[in-house]
């Protein structure tokens, strides 16, 4: 046994020596193969960052690229003949190594803008190697006269009262979300004709989303004034506003002594000295320009629809009820009631041709904008109440200036109220339409409604009805063009050959641009950083 031990032992360090060989070789593969792995990881992960590397200084180029070319248009369209038949204010350029178009859109219409615009959307498209970017930006136009032009009806408040206004707890005043300008951002007007504070009740729940108080005191007088302002909630104004009468037409000369029932299709005028309604469950349809005059009270019933197609005024010289019932503003049309009594929406709605048949009467702020609030205006001439109740929606315009108006229950004005005095209870909401601001009115130093000196005019003050002679006479005398009272009088002027205030004017004035690189290179030199107004609101890979 010992012998065999004696020859066993010099064979175990050679087999030991032999194993550790083979994990030596088996270890240098590993590593080996670990050093290829890293080798190769290296080399994708530098062609990689060198990728991401290009794409972003190609993204920096095309960023830059559309915010010079956002310059450069802001300075283009201070020339009121630029604007062109199309939307393309100029392509091709070549800016930061990138090809740039530029197109102006009406931002209301979504249409190539005219120098009539309130609002455009200016889209910058560049093209590199990488593909497309866009960049679009929003603002008022710099193009619509304001000097000789004046808007008196106190539009561009979401809530004036010439009285007092209170807002209660859980009411809300904010944008109307679907309206195209809501995406200007420009701040919610409210208050009182005479900027006191104190006539001005605002409960410490309510929703004031943007809101502005109007208050006495000088314009801003550059933009540090105008964000100290903005920072402190106001909107200054020098002078007391004026607020001229609900217009109310004259009695006609003929008229009916009976009950006046309205249903199926209207195609003629109807007077009665009597009362007058639409049956329940009943449809009328209000073809061409109509107008409609009611002695009594005008009751429009439980599940009935009054459409109007073309621009139709109803003056009810008694009470309004608008019972669960429906008012709709086919496009194209427009309508005006002028109700010298009470005036009430109870569990109604009324505004523009619903194009979701299920919206109902949505008081959330989610209602689709369907023409906005201009097709449609209550104008309340007496000193009684219109009363908005029961989840009742109005698309449309309040103005009341001597009645008490009062929304209740859940229920919304998508447009903007004007009264004596004004109450948003809790639950309600107003949601402004901006487009009803043609910036020519009050909030403007550069509007016909003031002097050079910064005075209102004398002119402006002796406007005593919002009607189409008063607004006639106020434009000859003051050289200045006045907005109508609606766009439903002064189309029914214009079709009946009467003297109205055009306001907006129905010529595309214009040009195509004639700019060459070289000019456009020049105007790129002194451009600002600010964009000229307009804010960035989109930009990305397209």
């Amino acid at each position: 046994m010992n012998a065999v031990h004696a020859h066993a032992s010099p064979r175990q360090p050679r087999r030991r020596a032999a194993r550790t060989r083979g994990f030596a070789v088996v270890i240098a593969l590993v590593a080996v193969a670990t050093a290829s792995l890293l080798g190769l990881s290296l080399a994708a992960s530098r062609d990689a960052n060198a990728a991401a590397g290009a794409n972003l200084a190609e993204a920096s180029r095309g960023r830059l690229a559309n915010a010079s070319a956002i310059d450069i248009a802001g300075t283009m369209l201070a020339d009121p003949e630029i604007l062109a038949d199309d939307a393309t204010l100029f392509a091709g350029l070549d800016v930061c190594g990138q090809k740039v178009r530029v197109d102006v859109v009406d931002l209301e219409t979504g249409r190539p803008a005219a120098a009539q615009a309130q609002a455009i959307e200016l889209v910058a498209t560049s093209r590199g190697m990488r593909g497309e970017r866009v960049a679009r930006a929003v603002g008022r136009s710099s193009l619509a006269r304001t000097r000789d032009e004046a808007d008196l009806d106190g539009s561009e408040f979401a809530v004036l009262a010439t009285g007092r206004v209170s807002i209660e707890h859980d009411a809300l005043v904010g944008h109307w979300p679907a309206a195209p300008l809501s995406a200007l951002r420009e701040p919610i007007r409210y208050g009182v004709a005479s900027g006191e504070s104190g006539r001005v009740s605002v409960d410490g729940g309510a929703r004031m989303h943007g809101c502005v108080r109007v208050a006495r005191g000088r314009f801003a007088a550059d933009r540090d004034d105008a964000d100290e302002a903005l920072a402190a909630g106001v909107a200054r104004i020098p002078e007391e506003i004026h607020v001229p009468g609900a217009p109310m037409p004259d009695a006609p000369a003929e008229a009916t002594a009976t009950a006046l029932s309205i249903d199926g299709l209207v195609t003629r005028d109807a007077a009665t000295t009597g009362d007058a309604r639409v049956p329940a469950r009943a449809t009328a349809t209000l073809r061409g320009d109509i107008a409609l005059d009611i002695g009594g009270t005008l009751t429009v019933e439980r599940g009935a629809r009054v459409i109007a197609e073309g621009p139709t005024q109803i003056v009810v010289r008694g009470n309004l009820v608008l019972d669960g019932s429906s008012v709709e503003v086919a496009p194209g049309g427009s309508l005006a009631f002028h109700v010298l009594g009470d005036a009430t929406l109870k569990g109604a709605f009324a505004g523009g041709w619903r194009s979701d048949p299920a919206e109902g009467c949505d008081a959330s702020g989610d209602a689709a904008y369907d023409g906005g609030a201009g097709n449609l205006v209550v104008f309340v001439a007496g000193d009684g109440r219109m009363l908005v109740v029961d989840g009742s929606v109005l698309k449309g315009e309040i103005y009341a200036p001597s009645a008490r108006v009062d929304l209740q229950s859940r229920s919304a004005v998508y447009g903007r109220v004007l009264g004596g005095e004004v109450a948003i209870r809790s639950g309600t909401a107003i949601f402004y339409d901006p487009a009803l601001d043609m910036r020519r009115g009050w909030t403007n130093p550069a509007s016909g409604v003031w002097t050079d000196a910064g005075t209102a005019k004398a002119s402006v003050r002796a406007v005593p009805k919002l009607d189409n002679d008063s607004l006639v006479a106020f434009s000859r005398a003051a050289g200045v063009l006045a907005d109508g009272p609606s766009r439903a009088l002064e189309k029914l002027a214009i079709a009946r050959g009467k003297p109205t205030p055009i306001a907006f004017s129905e010529e595309i004035r214009g040009r195509k641009a004639k700019f060459t690189a070289e000019e456009i290179a020049e105007l790129d030199d002194g451009a600002s950083a600010s964009h000229h107004g307009f804010i960035v609101i989109e930009g990305g890979d397209k």
